[in-house]
């Protein structure tokens, strides 16, 4: 009877082992996966903020222009 109680610890420690490797993975795929739509995210603000300066640079040139 006492073997089988070790082995049946050692299953059940083995399979929390594993549960939380397994979380550990899952957890670090969402995290990647969060950071490409950070990325993403990132790549449209750089994006809206060089058509920001451009517009500005725009406005600047017509108000420099209009004053000479």
């Amino acid at each position: 009877m006492a073997r089988r109680n070790k082995r049946k610890n050692i299953l059940d420690w083995w399979q929390t082992v594993l549960d939380e490797t397994k979380g550990l993975v899952d957890d670090g795929i969402d995290r990647l996966r969060d950071d490409d739509d950070d990325d993403d995210e990132l790549h449209s603000d750089i994006s809206d903020l060089k058509k920001a300066v451009a517009e500005l640079n725009a406005k600047l040139d017509r108000i420099a222009t209009e004053k000479k």
